[in-house]
């Protein structure tokens, strides 16, 4: 029944039944006090929900269900005490309830209750997926931050961008990263990238240039010295870079210049994640991430037995190789307006590219790569009275290079000899790699390191290394 025998609520049958089977398709409680102050109307949610037959509660009075075993909503009882509308929500039997109670025209009240248990699990994991969606937006607009940032020194083209998609995946984890490419390509601002998207990011970045410093004072700025080990050394010892990048990133830049014999103690730091300083006998542990860099084919080194095998493999878990600039030549006006932004802002002046001195910078073949370009925009923007920079304003070759000039006669064999030289140490740098430069200039991969060996001899006796 959802129909008292009394209280002046009178419908035909019909129409009982029609609001019967819609009171009870609802799946909200419903229950109606008349002005007798007895329940007169109930549906089968609302009686569900009080845990009460319905029989049990038709034509009573809430207070008299109150003083036996069965529960009635609060808001009942106080809006039949002040006749004023109530609401409250309350956790019953493990569920969380929605309750309010109204009065109605000729002294009724009518009450709802609503189960919002599920309702509530929907919208606390909305609003945990809320949560997610900010922080996820955060993150990209920090990557998209990032990459922008990169654009200015490495580049965005589709191979730059293969380049960063590599490096994002392998950024959160702690596997050994070897950046491989030529000088001014940007390893290191690649170095410094990765650590700030690892979860290393509030750690150290300490940097070490292999290539700047002579062997002895290379292993003691890497591994540090005890007191008292050498004469002049400080009295409280001093530690080295790598017990300085605790916590951190240690970035080897060059390391294809590390002398041999430091090339094992290295190795060792890599496996145990231990080092001891100079004139110590304790190691002391540290907790580093490593990405080492060079400009040189280690592998060929490693096969000519300047570079130790089993260092070579623990660097090379995860190679990345960057392309020099001039394989990326849609980079190049990109890079170069940037540059000229940030130098005119750095010295409060104006300068602008003019369309033919872009094409002429994107027919170079910049053997320096990314920090030539940098260098030769900076020269300009301070060297420069005019506002425009033109293609006569660039201290560059002429598209397809300069004619082989001759400055003195010198026998016919030492001149080819020395031209061969030039064309394999240009080949070098472009390719990076015996076999590659063998490959391109047709000839047996030994001949090629041998002739890259003497080419990189010729350079250290003139100074151009």
């Amino acid at each position: 029944m959802i129909c008292g025998s009394a209280g002046g609520m009178c419908m035909a049958p019909l129409a009982e039944t029609v609001v019967r089977a819609l009171l009870d398709g609802l799946a909200e409680g419903v229950l109606a006090v008349a002005p007798d102050g007895r329940i007169r109307l109930v549906n089968g949610a609302m009686a569900q929900l009080l845990g009460t037959p319905r029989a049990r509660l038709l034509d009573r009075r809430p207070a008299d269900l109150e003083d036996g075993d069965t529960w009635v909503p609060p808001v009942l009882r106080r809006c039949l005490e002040t006749g004023e509308r109530q609401a409250m929500v309350l956790e019953r039997a493990g569920r969380r309830l929605a309750l309010t109670a109204v009065p109605l025209p000729e002294g009724w009240v009518l009450a709802t209750a609503r189960d919002i248990t599920e309702l509530d699990r929907l919208e606390r994991q909305v609003e945990r997926m809320t949560q997610e969606r900010e922080r996820y937006r955060h993150e990209l607009a920090g990557l998209r931050a990032g990459q922008a940032g990169h654009a200015e020194v490495v580049g965005s083209s589709l191979a730059m961008q293969r380049v960063m998609d590599l490096i994002r995946r392998v950024a959160p984890v702690d596997s050994t990263i070897l950046l491989l490419g030529e000088s001014g390509v940007g390893k290191g601002v690649l170095a410094a990238e990765i650590h700030r998207l690892s979860p290393r990011r509030s750690g150290p970045f300490v940097r070490i240039d292999c290539a700047a410093l002579p062997g002895s004072l290379l292993e003691s700025e890497l591994f540090g010295y005890s007191p008292g080990s050498f004469t002049g050394a400080r009295r409280e010892g001093k530690p080295g870079l790598i017990e300085q990048a605790h916590g951190g990133t240690l970035f080897i830049d060059e390391i294809g210049d590390v002398p041999l014999e430091l090339q094992v103690k290295l190795l060792h730091v890599i496996q145990e994640r231990r080092i001891i300083r100079l004139g110590a006998v304790t190691p002391t542990a540290v907790d580093i991430r490593i990405i080492a860099a060079t400009h040189r084919d280690l592998e060929a080194m490693v096969a000519e037995g300047r570079f130790r095998a089993d260092l070579y493999y623990r660097l090379n878990v995860v190679p990345v190789k960057i392309p020099p600039l001039r394989e990326r030549p849609e980079d190049i006006p990109v890079l170069a307006r940037t540059f000229l932004d940030r130098f005119c802002a750095r010295y409060r002046v104006e300068r602008t590219l003019t369309p033919e001195a872009v094409e002429r910078l994107v027919a170079y073949s910049w053997p320096g790569n990314v920090r030539e370009l940098e260098n030769l925009v900076e020269r300009l923007v301070v060297t420069l009275d005019e506002r425009e920079i033109r293609p006569e304003h660039l201290p560059l070759p002429a598209p397809g290079g300069p004619p082989v000039q001759v400055r003195e006669i010198v026998p016919l064999k030492e001149a080819v000899a020395a031209l061969e030289l030039e064309l394999v140490g240009e080949a070098y740098r472009r390719f990076g790699s015996s076999v590659k430069v063998g490959r391109a200039l047709g000839i047996h991969q030994t001949t090629a390191a041998r002739k890259i060996r003497e080419w990189k001899a010729r350079q250290e006796r003139t100074g151009r290394g």
